[in-house]
């Protein structure tokens, strides 16, 4: 059995790395408890210290662990629920894993000026602000992550590495950001943001998102 998994996140429009905690716990087939904390509310952290030790969001709580951050919460969740009973969240073949984490973790790490530029909230406004050259600069190094990813030999699939895993995860707040600033991307890495973008569980979080007011300031 599952056991109690609850996951405490952000607003959906708001919050992109929750998105990637949220993510993976559907990815697994795996039922929780989501728990919304309102970042606009909680200025000071309060809340979200009430709840992580990192005062951040994603936080899942878990038979009495907490787990902070999205990329421990993925090991997590392939380590205590490992396939194949559960989905895998990265690739079965060692060297495709070792790319699509050190991928995963170039995301979770680096493009500050990107998420400077496009921040998550602004993607939902009617009309985003122009990216910064920086940004741009950025996205156009993403973009080529993406294209040589997908230009080497993978299973069938239009994901980075075939079937959606880990590394997609991590990467999809940047592509609804990318696609909401209308940045201009290689072939193959726009229809890589097309197929993410139309991956059932995105779409019903960006649903969500798109029915929340707009915030133009985070």
């Amino acid at each position: 059995m599952a056991g109690s998994l609850v996951l405490y996140i952000g607003e959906k429009n708001v919050s992109s790395w929750s998105l990637r905690g949220w993510l993976a716990l559907v990815h697994k087939n795996l039922p929780f408890e989501e728990r919304t904390i309102s970042l606009q509310a909680d200025s000071d952290r309060s809340a979200r210290r009430r709840v992580s030790p990192t005062g951040k969001v994603p936080v899942l709580h878990h038979d009495g662990l907490v787990i902070p951050d999205s990329l421990a919460i993925v090991e997590y969740l392939e380590e205590t629920f490992p396939p194949p009973a559960y989905p895998g969240l990265w690739p079965s073949g060692r060297a495709e894993r070792a790319h699509a984490r050190w991928l995963a973790a170039a995301m979770h790490s680096g493009f500050p000026k990107l998420r400077e530029s496009m921040s998550f909230n602004l993607c939902f406004l009617e009309r985003p602000p122009a990216p910064s050259a920086e940004a741009l600069a950025e996205a156009a190094e993403m973009g080529g992550l993406w294209e040589a990813a997908l230009a080497a030999p993978r299973t069938a699939g239009p994901f980075l590495f075939g079937a959606f895993c880990a590394a997609d995860i991590f990467f999809a707040p940047a592509v609804v950001r990318l696609t909401s600033f209308h940045v201009r991307m290689p072939a193959r890495a726009a229809a890589y943001a097309e197929a993410v973008l139309a991956h059932p569980p995105v779409g019903r979080w960006m649903d969500a998102a798109r029915a929340l007011p707009p915030v133009e300031e985070h």
